[in-house]
């Protein structure tokens, strides 16, 4: 996949968010990082559709879920879906400060702990609760803070630290949607 995509164009989902999972109809947590094209905006309309034309920019080159998909018949993409899954471990040299980042954003900022700061708040019926809201923010500030050193936007850096708590959590509330403007 990674030799005709680039990285900007790919995100990772990381071991415990929330992602459909076809065979269920239901959101399930990942049990394992995947890597996969990004979706368009906020939706998960992939990048290399052409919408107008409906067809596949990278049609020739694309990864084994897309040439998996049919929708008539998803037997091919439960299959694949079982395949072993490309991770960041697959892309970046274990010891390197990449890694090192990495390493330091999971134990930091862990999914799991988002979740279940989430759900908890959500069983109370609370507001977004102090704890996970200084939790997103001390996130937004590390991945700022990354981004602007190495010269990029928090977009590019999808492939490698995941999507923002706040966006993964957004199926969980929408409410979450206001740290867009943090």
């Amino acid at each position: 996949m990674l030799e005709h995509i680039p990285m900007k164009d790919v995100v990772c989902l990381r071991r415990g968010e929330l992602a459909f999972d076809p065979r269920t109809q239901t959101l399930q947590p990942l049990p394992l990082e995947l890597m996969k094209i990004r979706g368009k905006g906020a939706g998960w309309e992939c990048v290399y559709f052409l919408s107008r034309e409906k067809s596949c920019s990278v049609y020739d080159h694309r990864p084994l879920e897309c040439r998996s998909l049919f929708c008539a018949d998803t037997d091919a993409i439960h299959k694949a879906m079982a395949e072993p899954t490309l991770s960041r471990e697959d892309i970046v040299e274990n010891g390197s400060g990449l890694w090192s980042c990495i390493e330091e954003h999971e134990s930091s900022f862990s999914m799991t702990q988002a979740l279940h700061l989430a759900k908890t708040e959500r069983d109370s019926a609370n507001a977004i609760c102090s704890e996970l809201d200084g939790l997103i923010r001390r996130e937004i500030h590390f991945r700022r803070v990354l981004a602007e050193k190495v010269g990029a936007v928090d977009e590019d850096l999808w492939a490698y630290f995941g999507r923002p708590l706040w966006l993964a959590l957004l199926p969980l509330n929408p409410e979450f949607s206001s740290y867009d403007q943090v």
